[in-house]
């Protein structure tokens, strides 16, 4: 009879643990938005880039100094209002709920940084890692790693 009990208990705790390591186990965030291969720089000394030198402020690009797309919708670089004034983001330019390349979220430079979709009015905070303002969006924008090297910024996917 302690044989079986100690069988028991062994098997228990062995599907206890399994299920702990199996929900442990989340899938990685997928964006809606598809990943496409792209190559940006700029020299934030130039006009029209210089003017997200500034915390809070966006500019939406959609082709590179070579002519070629860049992202899926275009690209929304610029600063964060929380921004050491050194630090900057990247999102992709395309809506989260419309997920299509020819709706491109337009950019509100009002200070925070907010991008609004012309389809379905979706607004998103660009200061805020690009959730939607309202709350209701189960998705951020698609971001992409941008590096500093002096006073050019470099965007690849």
């Amino acid at each position: 009879m302690n044989r079986r009990l100690h069988t028991k208990r062994r098997s228990g705790s062995a599907a206890i643990i399994a299920l702990m390591l199996l929900g442990g186990c989340t899938k990685p965030y997928e964006s809606s938005i598809p990943s496409v291969t792209f190559n940006f720089s700029c020299s934030i000394l130039q006009y029209p880039y210089s003017g997200i030198t500034t915390p809070g402020q966006f500019l939406k690009v959609t082709r590179n100094n070579n002519g070629l797309p860049v992202g899926y919708a275009g690209l929304i670089i610029g600063q964060s209002v929380f921004s050491d004034g050194q630090t900057y983001t990247a999102f992709d330019a395309a809506c989260p709920v419309e997920a299509a390349p020819d709706i491109s979220l337009d950019v509100r430079n009002d200070g925070i940084g907010t991008a609004v979709c012309p389809r379905c009015g979706a607004v998103y905070n660009l200061s805020n890692s690009g959730f939607r303002d309202d709350g209701k969006g189960q998705e951020v924008l698609r971001s992409y790693p941008v590096i500093v090297r002096g006073n050019t910024l470099q965007i690849q996917n």
